[in-house]
This record gives C-alpha cells, sequence and structure tokens, in this order.
C-alpha cells in the first residue's frame, strides 16, 4: 500500500491532503458511467484516491510523461499540485504549449476532445461534474440560459482552489456527505459560469426565501429521513426549486445552509438515543444518520462537544475501554452502556478543546 501527503513542491500548510490507496487500485467510481472516455484506460493515469458524491466526483491523480486523452459526457476541472510543463490538442486542432504551474486549474466541458502531454511527472486534483449541474445554473443564473463554454487552461481563482482543496481532504476522510458535496459542486460550477460570462449578463436576484408550508414540509422531510443518505437535490425536490435557489432560500429562512440544518438535527438525535438506551454507539451512529461510529465522534469533537475517546475513568467512575460522554448527557461518567449516578456538573478533564480553523463555507 503506498501512503503519502498530496501537496505542491513547496506546498503551503493547505496543500496537505491525506491519501491512501493500494497500488494498481480499481478505476473510480465515476469511470463506471464514463465508460467512453479513453482517459480511464491510460498506463500514464495512476489514481491515488477517489470517491464519488452523486453529481460530482473527485480524484488524486499522479500522471507519468507522455500523452493522454479525454473525451467525457462530464465537465473536468483540474488543479494543478505540481508544475505543468507540455502541450495541449483541442478537437484535433492545432498543438500548443500550455504550461499550468501549481494553484491554478484548468477547464474541459463535456464534448470536448482534449489530448494533452506532459515532460514530467505531474501530480493534480481532477472533479469531474455531470453536466446537469451546470444547464441548471446556467439556465437560472445567466440572461437568455446559455453559456458557451471552451476547453481553458491557466484559471487562477482563490474561491475554486479553496472548493477543490475542500473536495479533496475529504476523499478518504468520509466526513463530506452527500448534501454538502452537492453545495460545493453547485458553487463550484457557480464560479466557473462567471467566468466565460460577462457580468451584465447574470441575473443574481435575491433569493425571497421559503414559505412557511415549504420550508416545514422540508423540515418534516428531513426528521424523517435523517437516516437516509439525504442530498441537496433531494431536499430541493421536496421544496420544489432547484438546488442552486433552494440553499439560498433555506439559510434565509433558517440562518444555517441545509447541510448544517441536518448534521445538527442528527446530533440532537445521537444526544437523545444516548440518554434514553444503552445501544451500542456504533448503533446509535447507524440510527442517526452517520457513516459509523468514527464519523459521529468526529462531529462531535468539531462541534466542541466532549471528545468521545476511550478513558480510563471520569470522575471516580471506572470507563476503562469506555467513552465519556458526559458533556452530551451532562452527568460524570456516562457513556454508551453505562449510566453513571452521579448529575455533577460536565467533567472540564474530557471536554473538547477548541479547534481555530479557517471555514470558508459554513453550512
Amino acid at each position: 500500500m503506498i501512503s503519502g501527503r498530496i501537496q505542491s513542491d513547496d506546498p503551503p500548510a493547505r496543500h496537505k491532503i491525506c491519501s491512501t490507496i493500494p497500488q494498481g487500485g480499481t478505476k473510480p467510481s465515476i469511470a463506471n458511467f464514463d465508460v467512453g472516455n479513453p482517459f480511464w484506460s491510460f498506463p500514464e493515469i495512476y489514481m491515488e484516491s477517489s470517491r464519488s458524491w452523486g453529481s460530482i466526483s473527485a480524484q488524486i491523480v499522479s500522471r507519468a510523461v507522455g500523452k493522454v486523452v479525454w473525451l467525457s459526457d462530464c465537465n473536468r476541472i483540474v488543479y494543478a499540485l505540481s508544475d505543468f510543463v507540455g502541450t495541449v490538442r483541442n478537437d484535433n486542432g492545432p498543438e500548443h504549449d500550455a504550461p499550468l504551474t501549481r494553484d491554478n486549474f484548468s477547464f474541459c466541458p463535456f464534448g470536448r476532445a482534449l489530448e494533452s502531454t506532459v515532460e514530467m511527472p505531474v501530480r493534480y486534483i481532477q472533479i469531474v461534474q455531470r453536466r446537469e449541474v451546470y444547464d441548471n445554473i446556467v439556465s437560472e443564473m445567466v440572461r437568455g440560459g446559455a453559456v458557451n463554454l471552451k476547453p481553458r487552461a491557466k484559471f487562477h481563482d482563490p474561491l475554486v482552489s479553496q472548493i477543490a482543496l475542500a473536495i479533496a481532504n475529504q476523499i478518504n476522510h468520509r466526513l463530506l456527505d452527500t448534501i454538502l458535496a452537492d453545495a460545493l459542486s453547485t458553487a463550484l460550477a457557480v464560479r466557473i459560469v462567471r467566468h466565460y460570462v460577462d457580468p451584465s449578463a447574470l441575473e443574481l436576484a435575491p433569493s425571497s426565501g421559503l414559505s412557511r408550508e415549504r420550508l416545514q414540509r422540508v423540515r418534516d422531510y428531513i426528521e424523517t429521513h435523517l437516516d437516509d443518505r439525504l442530498s441537496l437535490t433531494d431536499l430541493a425536490g421536496v421544496a420544489c426549486l432547484s438546488p442552486y435557489h433552494f440553499s439560498r432560500s433555506f439559510k434565509l429562512a433558517l440562518g444555517v445552509g441545509p447541510q448544517r440544518y441536518v448534521m445538527e438535527r442528527r446530533l440532537e438525535r445521537a444526544k437523545t438515543l444516548m440518554r434514553r438506551t444503552n445501544q451500542p454507539l456504533a448503533w446509535i451512529a447507524q440510527e442517526a444518520g452517520f457513516f459509523d461510529q468514527s464519523h459521529l465522534t468526529s462531529v462531535f469533537r468539531r462541534r466542541g462537544r466532549c471528545d468521545a475517546r476511550p478513558i480510563s475513568s471520569c470522575n471516580g467512575v471506572n470507563l476503562k475501554d469506555e467513552y465519556c460522554f458526559c458533556a452530551v448527557t451532562g452527568r460524570h461518567g456516562d457513556r454508551i452502556g453505562v449510566r453513571a449516578a452521579s448529575a455533577a456538573p460536565i467533567c472540564d478533564s474530557h471536554r473538547a478543546k477548541p479547534r481555530y480553523t479557517s471555514r470558508t463555507f459554513r453550512g
């Protein structure tokens, strides 16, 4: 098994992207519906890691010297983690130099043949999006509902960089749920489209929010399907809105985005189950809609709640090989399967320390 950190040659801290995958691993799942794309069969391409979330797929790619061809029904973004030196040919046109420096990206729309050659090994983040994401965005935010997307390199956009890195960092961590992945995919498409459209052609009317009836319908749906793999498209459909408008309308109505709201509701359900049942933590995580037990404990840490980790004791209660959830239940020694009698305040020694991070994408 190969293990390493994805980073630029002289990377800033934000480029530290963990990736682990067996040598000669299988093709990413997107290749199953992108079967006509010759890219997946080139031996020069090695997928270090890959993951798909509905309408978007991301890969960390190592590429050897040589020529490859891309031709897909999906839109593709390549974010450089190292400098590219080589040539590109679009749709059998003339070959031309196409250097791409790290921290910059290129874009190739669906249906366009792209033949590229590199003179030295390179590494990059590859993000593949279904064309429907862009079709919906263009029909809603561009006057006339049409835009001519062409292959283009040498983009530099800090917001696109942040989105690409945020997605790539979650390939192996399993903390990026479908709702947030859909939201990031939409934000990425909006940002790309802006590079092809004159600002005067954009129609960015502010959202008027959700009516009380639609909002309640969405909230009821979320409560009923908390243990399902909810997606932004599902929730937008319940509200009879597009994902683009739904995200803005939902946040305007409740003050938080759909993904954060759903995560908070899952946390509340987990807390309730912890208080009222003696079920294992793995069962509670599943019932509350988390991927697994580690996902639940990770979310608790990130939300600043008590660190759910094995400890030896809490306020004199023996907790060997158990988890302390005193901040969840409000009582020392509480953990799955055992209830301590003490009703003392939250245990300071086991309170999670705050984590200071730059949270660009809230909700």
